[in-house]
């Protein structure tokens, strides 16, 4: 696992010399885009596309820790989530997505609107509302009453970006029927955290998390911290995860082991916008 510590932090810093002079492009509009994807590493971000834009997604988590160590390939070896989304910029300020995971067939359709975007004493801001509704197509021991195979989540987002480098992001999210295995439908109210550093134009790193405040959790809060990597539409991002779940109905649901013990998986997440 150290070697594969090291090699991340190689490709972060290889880029070190070139950051040091880069500065992120100033706007010539009043669109303030504070952060070039749509998502972070897992949660939302403010930003929308363009009217008619068409966005691919595909994303892998591994289940098996890379605290396996080489006789798992860290853990490459193991099983796979795999989430494949489609999106469409219905207007500049309006988005929606659907998207699936193989994670027991669970089916997303969400929506995000760009409430608001604003200068306050030159510090840039976004404001957006992101909701949603999923579904378990392939429920393990599915429930005898089938609304329980529903569940409904909102994210607030709120976003800045200081210095040209620095993009942060707040994002409070509520999950109904968290559990769909509990006998009563449990709620979940988490607050997502997560900070942006741009080295240049095409590297940055990001580090995330998403507590849990109240209601259900699986085991753990979710922590996460990657790097993306954007080239003229194409986004990449590698992360190290304690949450092997994608989809926002079960990512925000919390991770399966502890951050601070090392048990991490491995991800990995391609974006394309048209």
């Amino acid at each position: 696992m150290k070697n594969f510590y090291i090699f991340i932090l190689l490709i972060i810093f290889s880029n070190l010399i070139y950051a040091q002079s880069w500065q992120r492009q100033e706007k010539t509009t009043e669109v303030l885009s504070l952060f070039s994807s749509v998502e972070s590493l897992n949660l939302p971000t403010a930003e929308t596309l363009g009217k008619g834009d068409i966005y691919f997604h595909i994303s892998h988590k591994f289940t098996t820790p890379i605290s396996e160590g080489i006789n798992e390939l860290f853990g490459f070896d193991g099983g796979v989530i795999m989430r494949l989304a489609l999106g469409y910029g219905i207007t500049d300020e309006l988005f929606t997505q659907i998207g699936r995971t193989n994670n027991e067939g669970n089916i997303d359709l969400q929506l995000k609107y760009k409430v608001s975007e604003f200068k306050l004493n030159d510090i840039p801001f976004a404001i957006a509302l992101n909701g949603g509704v999923a579904y378990y197509s392939k429920k393990i021991n599915e429930p005898e009453d089938k609304s329980r195979l529903w569940q409904f989540y909102a994210n607030l987002i709120a976003n800045t970006f200081i210095d040209n480098k620095f993009g942060f992001g707040i994002v409070p999210s509520f999950l109904y029927n968290a559990n769909c295995d509990c006998i009563d439908p449990q709620s979940s109210l988490t607050l997502g955290l997560y900070a942006q550093y741009h080295f240049n134009e095409r590297w940055s790193i990001v580090a995330e998390a998403n507590p849990t405040l109240n209601g259900w959790r699986r085991y753990y809060d979710s922590y996460s911290i990657g790097v993306e990597i954007e080239t003229a539409g194409h986004f990449f991002k590698l992360q190290l995860s304690n949450n092997i779940n994608i989809n926002q109905s079960q990512f925000i649901t919390g991770g399966v082991s502890a951050f601070e013990n090392g048990k991490l998986h491995i991800g990995f997440v391609i974006q394309r916008i048209l």
